[in-house]
């Protein structure tokens, strides 16, 4: 593939003139610590001495796991994984791990210390079930950041898109490693596991290639202030089998609520059904200080203080680099856990001022994201490089983004210009056909195609491609028609929906002035018909019936920001931030969130 064999020349070169100066291993370590960059603004490699995984197989795998397992294990396509965990009767959380469904068994990639509780938790269960446990012996390295996937397609991975996939056996520099797709960090990232002994060839290898793209080798200090900023929690520092599941607000990533029973269902569901519990995992922010970075760590399960009573207990915490500030993961009590809220605390007897923060602490830009601001990037420098210039620093931006978005058309635009202007028509082709493959239907790239023949005197391809591209265009339009009049039908019927509800609630109403349901349901549905006047009333009841009813406060700042009144739609919001804060309403939370930021 063109872009990838552009790359690899690249890095070729650049590994040679490393590997020429390199005296010993340590040189290569020397290199990339000493490097400007970091994991968030290139990317990092590190051991993972820490992970281990159990194989699962037999007959009765799938139905065994999705029986014991809080995930809906059935629901797993092959080549797919999901975040997981092993409960008691009561719901208190014994170990957490991914699954994956891979080569026609199930792979479960656990932190290594609980791995033999894994293993025994199964075990117990297991009785007259078709189903064996394997403890795989090899070695863990994680490779995360903006770079990740460079790193890894130059050392074998064929295409960008063969990363897509959230587990793939690869052969990178020679050996046969599986590649899980996971963030440790909160960056795009990769967990490779190798099972062959003979890996320092391996990893001096990858050494080299990370040092070329400037990449950090991170130690497992800066390892874990990167883990806390993602909010990413550590089984015996930030959560022990004395903690309920619901309590660390993993229940929203790592349980099914639809899969049927499994060990400390019921517990959950009921949970669930009377609201957040006593006490939350949050994260909190301290204030600016000169002593930050050097703060000594709090010890685990420290009491944070208000007016003398304790509301909190912090668990992990550092300094994090990248908001120069002190923070920590903590559970705080309900009637704290506001989002967005300063408290001034006492912890060991010092004053601080705190922040209550959702986690993660941080949102790293995704590879979409990331591709969009190289793809701007390229243009500014494209804009200012001459057709002659001997090298293009915007062809390497996009080569990049493609790397990031393999399919991204308006990169691959770009770079089929540059290329064109450059007398490269022959790769230029080449690239064009790559989008092909990735998309049978971009307009865009059979156009170029058609161009970039038609400048090589090949005429009659020049022609077919033209009429392809026309061809496309046509289909699309008939889409794009079919599309809008389904859109309208829809949108018919949702308004006859809505106001055949509205009649089911209004008769409810006559009967009871203050039924919940029947007031919040009115509201939404004048909302959705955009009566926002009419839904006011309607949703200002509803949260006096019942205060901690978040939905209203989504649909009555809908409502207001659709009259304007955007100070009060931020003032609702707010409200209402704060009662999905102290419920851990996460869906609502975030919404109103998003919202807010809107309005701002």
């Amino acid at each position: 593939m063109l872009i990838n064999l552009g790359l690899n020349f690249a890095l070729d070169r650049k590994i040679q003139k490393l590997a020429s100066n390199m005296k010993d291993p340590v040189t290569v370590k020397e290199i990339i610590v000493k490097d400007k960059g970091s994991l968030r603004t290139r990317g990092a490699i590190f051991a993972l001495p820490d992970y281990a995984v159990v194989q699962v197989t037999g007959k009765d795998a799938e139905r065994f796991l999705h029986a014991q397992t809080t995930s809906d294990v059935k629901g797993l396509k092959p080549e797919d994984g999901q975040m997981s965990a092993l409960l008691d009767r009561k719901a208190h959380v014994i170990a957490l791990f991914d699954i994956y469904r891979h080569n026609e068994k199930y792979l479960l990639l656990t932190p290594r210390d609980q791995c033999d509780c894994v293993i025994n938790q199964l075990d117990t269960f297991k009785f007259a079930d078709k189903v064996d446990f394997e403890k795989q012996d090899g070695i863990f390295f994680a490779i995360q950041g903006p770079r990740a996937r460079r790193l890894l397609m130059f050392a074998g991975a064929t295409t960008a898109k063969d990363l897509s996939s959230p587990i793939i056996d690869l052969t990178l520099f020679e050996n046969e490693v599986t590649v899980f797709s996971r963030s440790v960090t909160g960056e795009e990232g990769y967990i490779l596991f190798l099972q062959d002994e003979k890996t320092e060839a391996f990893l001096e290898k990858l050494r080299l290639a990370a040092a070329s793209l400037e990449m950090v080798e991170l130690d497992e200090k800066a390892v874990d202030a990167h883990r806390i900023e993602a909010g990413l929690v550590s089984f015996g520092i930030d959560l022990t089998e004395e903690i309920l599941m619901p309590e660390t607000g993993l229940d929203h990533t790592h349980v099914s609520y639809t899969k049927g029973c499994f060990l400390g269902q019921e517990v959950l569901a009921r949970v669930k059904s009377h609201g957040a519990p006593s006490k939350g995992l949050v994260g909190l922010v301290f204030a600016e200080s000169k002593e930050s970075e050097t703060q000594a760590p709090f010890p685990l399960k420290s009491e944070v203080h208000l007016d003398s009573q304790p509301i909190a207990w912090i668990q992990s915490n550092c300094y994090s680099p990248t908001l120069k500030r002190y923070v920590a993961i903590a559970y705080v009590k309900r009637e704290y856990r506001v989002v967005g809220k300063t408290l001034a605390v006492t912890i060991g007897g010092k004053q601080y001022q705190v922040e209550v923060s959702l986690l993660p602490l941080i949102s790293p830009p995704n590879s979409g994201q990331r591709a969009r601001q190289l793809y701007e990037e390229a243009l500014d420098c494209f804009a200012r490089e001459k057709d002659d210039d001997e090298t293009s620093h915007a062809e390497s931006l996009l080569r990049e983004a493609l790397i990031l978005e393999p399919a991204m058309e308006d990169a691959y635009e770009a770079l089929g210009v540059i290329l064109s202007r450059r007398n490269r028509l022959d790769e230029a082709v080449i690239l064009m056909k790559t989008l092909v493959e990735l998309n049978a239907n971009s307009v865009m790239a059979h156009a170029n195609l058609s161009v970039f023949y038609m400048q090589q005197k090949l005429i009659e391809k020049a022609e077919e491609e033209k009429a392809i591209s026309m061809s496309i265009r046509m289909r699309m339009a008939a889409k794009e028609a079919t599309r809008e009049r389904q859109q309208e039908e829809e949108s018919k019927r949702l308004k006859e929906e809505a106001t055949g509800r509205m009649d089911m609630f209004r008769q409810v109403l006559e009967i009871d002035a203050e039924d919940l349901l029947a007031l919040s349901g009115m509201g939404n549905c004048l909302v959705m018909l955009k009566e926002f006047e009419r839904a006011l009333p309607y949703l200002r009841k509803a949260i006096e019936v019942k205060p901690t009813h978040t939905v209203a406060y989504v649909d009555l700042a809908r409502a207001l920001a659709g009259l304007n009144e955007k100070s009060q739609a931020a003032k609702t919001l707010e409200k209402g931030i704060e009662v999905a804060s102290k419920r851990g309403d996460m869906m609502p939370l975030k919404e109103m969130q998003a919202q807010l930021k809107e309005l701002t």
